[in-house]
């Protein structure tokens, strides 16, 4: 057993740094390459891994649908499939994420693999590259307290979360095994005080009887606070 190699860990990073709406827009405006401003903006809407995007090709973005379709993965100069079933995935993205998309499909070279975000000479771009020429620099300028290009998932991941989306859907959408996964390593994130679902809950019960409540209490707090 002393032999057996440890499973590794679900959720154990100590601190997951994310960026807010702000901080998103500062880093982007500090990337002044198209490509890379792109890139970088396609990690942030899509959550999908550094490598996933390395090897994105053009035959995968579904303009139709507004997607792309993660197949396969780029590290450390090797293809490899992706790291589970649920990896393979299609991810929605947004109106202007797509418009920017579209435009980079204007500037970008075309190449013998159809990369997204090919390198100078058609190939995959360098990971230590991307991170240590451009996404780091952009940090340094946008003033923002460095991270790991990772974050930018955990980000997403982050944002979802806030906004109240549905587990399920953000599991899917980051391509996790299991929603059992995203739990573990985002249930921090989660508030432990939800008053919209408690009166949504006692909505669907007693028949708006909750929101009529709380309009009644904020009435009389009003009141109160205006005659003490």
């Amino acid at each position: 057993m002393r032999e057996a190699e440890k499973p590794k860990g679900q959720g154990k990073e100590n601190r997951i740094n994310v960026l807010n709406p702000t901080q998103i827009k500062s880093l982007l405006g500090a990337v002044k390459d198209h490509k890379y401003r792109t890139l970088i903006m396609l990690s942030i809407m899509s959550g999908a891994r550094q490598g996933e995007l390395l090897g994105l090709k053009w035959s995968e973005v579904d303009w139709e649908n507004s997607q792309i379709h993660i197949q396969r993965t780029f590290n450390n100069g090797r293809w490899y499939d992706v790291k589970t079933k649920a990896s393979k995935r299609r991810v929605d993205l947004g109106p202007q994420m797509m418009t920017t998309l579209k435009r980079w499909r204007l500037a970008c070279p075309i190449t013998a693999l159809d990369l997204v975000f090919p390198n100078r000479v058609g190939k995959p771009i360098n990971h230590n590259n991307l991170v240590n020429r451009h996404f780091l620099p952009a940090l340094e300028k946008a003033k923002i307290d460095r991270i790991r290009f990772h974050n930018l998932r955990h980000t997403k991941a982050s944002l979802m979360i806030d906004q109240k989306e549905n587990l399920k859907y953000i599991q899917t959408q980051l391509g996790h095994a299991s929603p059992t996964i995203t739990l573990n390593v985002y249930a921090h994130l989660l508030k432990p005080i939800n008053q919209d679902a408690a009166c949504r809950y006692e909505n669907m019960i007693f028949e708006n009887l909750c929101s009529k409540t709380v309009a009644e209490n904020k009435k009389g707090f009003t009141a109160k606070t205006a005659n003490p």
